[in-house]
């Protein structure tokens, strides 16, 4: 499983760099020109990280990446796995947060996300070349988290921060759904996915011409990401993130919700469903594999964006990645 540790340790010198240039002060106001009597944090510079990689390099790579993906991938028993064990695991993570643990719609979201947003691209791509000598085998997984997982999280963030009403009545799913397409990272997949589906029809294909700039953009969006999730590390938790941000539990307790589904439950679930639906050998190693991915990055970035939760997701992210190497190595060892 050489290439998982590779791939952990190449995101892990990035991030311990992140947590450099936060604790130095390498980005803060006051270690610019002009701003040494500004009291500054570093929080400006990680907010404006964590923009650039949300609104333009995250979009840009979400096109690249779907306008050339082969939609015959979508189409398959073990992309209703991983659609239906993401989706129900999703719900109850939702439900548990908002209603057991009585989390704000905020950090809630952010809680289901860390508990069911996998590192598809750093991971995922690398493991599914090892293992599986396709690349494409994680495009199910990364269609349900942009097409479903990530417009319903922004939405609600959206409109939990106050950048979007909160309707009420029959026109709310409209709002949402406005509200969804008014996301970069939702725009740039629905785009790329579009591109995708006219290629699949027409037998044309977007020329390299076209894609290069999107491509070049787009290869920002992890390393940013990663700078970003390592930032935030080096900063305490606030005071309202120590208390579950008025949650009657500890913010311990909502992390371990969001291990135990990632590390545990989802991995047991898509074992159980796959076998159910007759998937056996590599089919069904692939789908547990992808199930027992790692909390993506991308949730830091979209917690920091939005200021809910940051210091949270970066913890569970680590937590997260820390203890999938064990079971990654498990799944590959397993006969096939």
């Amino acid at each position: 499983m050489l290439p998982v540790l590779t791939a952990i340790g190449a995101m892990a010198c990035v991030v311990a760099l992140g947590g450099v240039v936060q604790r130095t002060g390498l980005l803060a106001r006051r270690g610019l020109p002009g701003g040494a009597n500004t009291p500054d944090d570093g929080a400006g510079a990680r907010h404006v990280l964590a923009t650039l990689s949300f609104t333009i390099c995250a979009p840009a790579l979400m096109f690249s990446t779907l306008a050339s993906t082969d939609l015959a991938h979508v189409l398959s028993r073990g992309a209703a796995v991983t659609w239906a064990t993401t989706g129900a695991l999703g719900l109850v993570t939702a439900v548990v947060a908002r209603w057991l643990l009585r989390l704000p719609a905020g950090p809630a979201a952010v809680t289901t996300l860390a508990a069911v947003y996998v590192n598809g691209g750093n991971i995922g791509i690398p493991l599914a070349v090892y293992l599986f000598d396709d690349a494409l085998a994680v495009v199910p997984t990364l269609l349900f988290q942009l097409l479903v997982l990530a417009p319903l999280a922004l939405s609600v963030l959206d409109r939990a921060t106050g950048r979007a009403p909160a309707p009420s009545g029959v026109r709310s799913l409209g709002h949402v759904l406005l509200a969804a397409f008014r996301n970069p990272i939702t725009v740039g997949t629905v785009a790329g996915l579009l591109v995708a589906v006219g290629s699949e029809l027409t037998g044309a294909h977007l020329p390299d011409v076209v894609l290069l700039p999107f491509d070049l953009i787009g290869a920002a969006a992890p390393p940013l990401g990663l700078l970003t999730f390592g930032m935030t590390l080096a900063v305490p938790l606030p005071p309202a993130d120590l208390s579950a941000s008025g949650s009657r539990w500890p913010v311990s307790r909502v992390i371990v919700l969001a291990v135990l589904v990632r590390n545990l439950l989802h991995p047991l679930a898509a074992w159980a469903l796959g076998s159910a639906l007759g998937l056996d050998g590599t089919a069904l190693a692939l789908v547990v594999t992808m199930a027992a991915l790692p909390t993506a990055v991308n949730v830091t970035t979209y917690a920091t964006r939005y200021g809910v939760f940051d210091g949270v997701a970066a913890r569970a992210t680590v937590w997260t990645t820390a203890l999938c190497v064990p079971v990654l190595i498990t799944i590959g060892a397993l006969p096939r």
